[in-house]
C-alpha cells in the first residue's frame, strides 16, 4: 500500500494543495488530471519526494522504487543509444557479478566454514538476482527501443546525434527497463508518434506495478487507466473509472455540487438579508451579530467553473484560392546522403481536411516546410495553388516569439486588425487571463509559449492552414477548443499530429509517410487504424508482420446499478479508513518498542502479539479492498 497523507503546498499566497490524502496500489493504474496549473506535476514531485510539502508526506515500503519521467530533456552524451539505455541494468549488472566473484571463490575455498559462508551469501545474493526477471539485458533493452521507434541500425549511433524528442525515447526506455514499483509518467506521449504510442499503450497495460501518468491525451488514457484523480481547487476527487466513465461520473457529480452551490448561495443571501434587517433593530443587534458570526463560520462549498462559452475561436478565412491547392511532382528531398523523401506525387485540391500520419522522421515535418516554402527540396517539382495565402504552425514557433514583450504585446503586434476585447478573448481561450497577459515571454515555459505561438496564428487570415504537432502542450479544453476551430476553417487543412483524439472526425483523407513514400488513405485516423486492425504501423513499413500486437483496454461489463456502486465506494472508503487507523497504530507501537525497556514490562508480550493481529486484521481488509475494487473496475 502507498499513501499520500494529509498532503498541504503554498506558493506565496495562493495555497496550492489543501489536506490531500489518498491510497494506491501496486494494481492501480492511475490517470492524473485537471486544467493547467492545479497542480498535477507537482503532485508527481511530491510522490517522487523531488518536492517536499509544507504538511504531510508520501509514504511508502522501504525498499519501494520510484521511477519519474520529467517533462524536461537530459543532455545529450557521446554514449551509444543502446548503452545508454543498459544503464538501466546497473544494479542487476553488479548483483550479477557478484554472484560471478562468490561462485569463482568456491572453487578454491579450502575450509567447510568458509564454504557454507560462501555458500550463504550466494544464495542470498542469487535470491535477489531473480526479482530482477532479466535474462538478457541488451535483448530486452533492444526490444523495448524498437517498440518506442528504433531502428535496429540506429542502436549503437550515439546519443549526441539524436533530436531532443528521441532523446526523450531513450529516458522512457531507461524508466520502463529498470521497472521501478510506482512509475510516474508526466506527459510521455509528447515525443511519440502513433506507431510507438500503440506499442507503449500494451506496455503499460501488461506492467507489472503503479503506473500514475499525466496525459492530455484522451485515447491514450481510455486505453491504459482505470482510475482517475481529478485536482481541482487545491483538493482531489477520485474515480475508480475508466477514463471514459470518469467523464460521465464527473459530469454527475458536477451538476449535484452546483446544485448544493447554488442551495447554499441562495440561504447565505436569505440570512444576508436577515443580518442587515436586524442590525437596523437596537433590540436585535445582538441576534443579527450573532447569525453573523454563524455565517462567517460555515464551510462554503466550492465549485470550479469552467466557462467555456466565450472561447469560440475562428480562424479567419482570406478567400477562396484555385481548385489545386498545392501539387507535389515526383518530389525529393535528401539531407546529405539521408533521403527523406523520394518520387513523392500529392495533389491537394481546395478545401480538403488531410492529415499526415507515420513515424517521426519520415518527413511529416519537411514536407509541411517544402509546402511553405521554408525549406528547399532536391528533386521534382513544389507548387502551391493560385491565390494562395498559407499559414503554418511549427513546432518551434515559440522560439520566435521576442522574449521581452509581454503575451500582450505579442498578441497586439500579430493582431493589428483586433480590438483590445477580442485579442484578450483569444488569449483567454489559450489559458491566458487576468494578469497572466502581462507576463513577459521569457518566463513562460515552453508550453505556455507554444500557446503564445497558437494565439498569434488565429489572427491571421488564410485559405491554406498547416498545423504541425499542435496540440502538444494543450490541455483537454483546449484542445477541443481549437478543434473545433479547424473543424469549422472555410479553407484547405494540413494537420501533422499524433493525437488521436484530436484527429479523430478531423480529417477526411489521410496521408501515411512510409520509408520515403506516401500513401493516401481515403478516411480519418480512426479509418486507417481500423483498416490495419491495430497492426502496428511501423512493422507495415517494412512489411514483417507484428509478433505483439498492441490491444485497447476492453470495457468490462459491469452491471453495477447506482445503488450497488454507492455501496461498493462506501465500503471502499471505510476499508481505507480502518486500514490506516490500524497502520497508524502500528507505528505507534513500534515507535514504543525501541525503548530498551519495553521489553521489561509485563505487557511486552500481550502488545507483540497484537501487533500480530493488527497486521492480520489489514491483510484481510487489503484483500477485500482489492476484490472491490475489481468489482468496480
Amino acid at each position: 500500500m502507498y499513501y499520500l497523507q494529509n498532503i498541504r503546498l503554498k506558493y506565496g499566497d495562493r495555497e496550492l494543495f489543501k489536506d490531500v490524502s489518498f491510497m494506491f496500489t501496486p494494481k492501480d493504474r492511475i490517470g492524473l488530471v485537471g486544467r493547467n496549473g492545479a497542480g498535477k506535476t507537482t503532485l508527481l514531485k511530491i510522490m517522487s519526494k523531488e518536492i517536499i510539502p509544507d504538511e504531510g508526506s508520501a509514504q511508502y515500503p522501504k525498499d519501494a522504487r520510484i521511477g519519474f519521467l520529467k517533462q524536461f530533456l537530459p543532455e545529450n552524451q557521446k554514449v551509444s543509444i543502446i548503452d545508454e539505455v543498459c544503464k538501466a541494468f546497473d544494479e542487476y549488472n553488479r548483483v550479477e557479478a557478484e554472484s560471478r566473484e562468490i561462485e569463482k571463490g568456491l572453487e578454491t575455498v579450502s575450509g567447510d566454514e568458509e564454504m557454507i559462508e560462501l555458500l550463504d551469501r550466494l544464495d542470498k545474493v542469487n535470491t535477489k538476482l531473480a526479482t530482477f526477471d532479466i535474462t538478457n539485458p541488451e535483448a530486452e533493452a533492444s526490444k523495448v527501443l524498437k517498440g518506442l521507434g528504433f531502428r535496429e541500425n540506429q542502436l549503437h549511433d550515439s546519443l549526441d546525434t539524436l533530436s531532443g524528442g528521441w532523446v526523450m525515447r531513450v529516458e522512457l526506455a531507461k524508466l520502463l527497463l529498470s521497472k521501478p514499483d510506482i512509475l510516474l509518467l508526466d506527459e510521455p506521449t509528447n515525443h511519440l508518434d502513433i506507431e510507438a504510442i500503440l506499442w507503449f499503450e500494451s506496455y503499460i497495460k501488461k506492467y507489472p506495478a503503479c503506473v500514475i501518468i499525466i496525459s492530455h491525451d484522451e485515447t491514450f488514457m481510455q486505453n491504459t487507466v482505470n482510475r482517475i484523480i481529478e485536482i481541482e481547487l487545491g483538493r482531489v476527487d477520485d474515480y475508480k473509472y475508466s477514463y471514459q466513465k470518469y467523464l460521465i461520473e464527473k459530469k454527475q457529480r458536477k451538476e449535484i455540487l452546483m446544485s448544493q452551490y447554488n442551495n447554499q448561495q441562495k440561504a447565505i443571501k436569505e440570512k444576508e438579508r436577515t443580518i442587515t434587517r436586524f442590525m437596523a433593530k437596537a433590540t436585535k443587534t445582538k441576534m443579527a451579530q450573532s447569525m453573523a458570526k454563524q455565517l462567517a463560520k460555515m464551510e462554503r462549498v466550492e465549485v470550479f467553473q469552467e466557462d467555456t462559452s466565450g472561447m469560440k475561436l475562428k480562424f479567419p478565412y482570406a478567400g477562396r484560392e484555385g481548385q489545386i491547392a498545392y501539387k507535389a511532382t515526383d518530389l525529393g528531398k535528401a539531407y546529405d546522403e539521408l533521403q527523406v523523401l523520394k518520387n513523392v506525387n500529392l495533389q491537394i485540391e481546395r478545401g480538403d481536411k488531410v492529415a499526415f500520419i507515420g513515424q517521426n522522421g519520415q518527413g511529416k515535418t519537411t514536407l509541411s516546410k517544402i509546402m511553405a516554402d521554408l525549406t528547399p527540396h532536391t528533386e521534382g517539382e513544389s507548387k502551391i495553388g493560385h491565390n494562395a495565402q498559407l499559414s503554418i504552425y511549427l513546432q518551434d514557433q515559440s522560439d520566435k516569439i521576442d522574449p521581452k514583450k509581454s503575451v500582450l504585446e505579442v498578441a497586439e503586434y500579430h493582431g493589428g486588425h483586433y480590438n483590445n476585447t477580442e485579442i484578450r478573448s483569444i488569449l483567454g481561450a489559450f489559458m491566458f487571463s487576468g494578469e497572466d497577459v502581462e507576463k513577459k515571454v521569457s518566463v513562460l515555459s515552453g508550453g505556455e509559449k507554444a500557446r503564445v505561438a497558437l494565439a498569434c496564428m488565429v489572427m491571421h487570415p488564410s485559405n491554406i492552414l498547416i498545423l504541425d504537432e499542435p496540440t502538444n502542450h494543450l490541455d483537454v479544453v483546449s484542445k477541443q477548443i481549437l478543434k473545433d476551430a479547424v473543424k469549422s476553417y472555410e479553407g484547405t487543412l494540413i494537420v501533422v499530429s499524433h493525437d488521436r483524439t484530436f484527429l479523430q472526425g478531423l480529417t477526411d483523407k489521410t496521408y501515411e509517410f512510409i520509408n520515403t513514400k506516401i500513401i493516401e488513405h481515403l478516411g480519418d485516423i480512426e479509418y486507417v487504424l481500423a483498416k490495419r486492425k491495430h497492426d502496428d504501423l511501423r512493422d507495415y513499413a517494412v512489411n514483417t508482420k507484428s509478433a505483439n500486437k498492441p490491444q485497447v483496454v476492453a470495457e468490462k461489463k459491469n452491471d453495477l446499478s447506482f445503488d450497488e456502486r454507492k455501496k461498493l465506494n462506501r465500503e471502499l472508503t471505510y476499508l481505507e479508513r480502518d486500514i490506516e487507523k490500524l497502520e497508524t497504530k502500528i507505528k505507534e507501537i513500534e515507535t514504543q518498542m525501541l525503548d530498551p525497556d519495553f521489553f521489561k514490562s509485563q505487557d511486552a508480550f500481550k502488545v507483540t502479539k497484537e501487533i500480530d493481529e493488527m497486521k492480520a486484521q489489514i491483510a484481510t481488509k487489503m484483500e477485500r479492498w482489492e476484490e472491490v475494487s475489481e468489482r468496480l473496475d
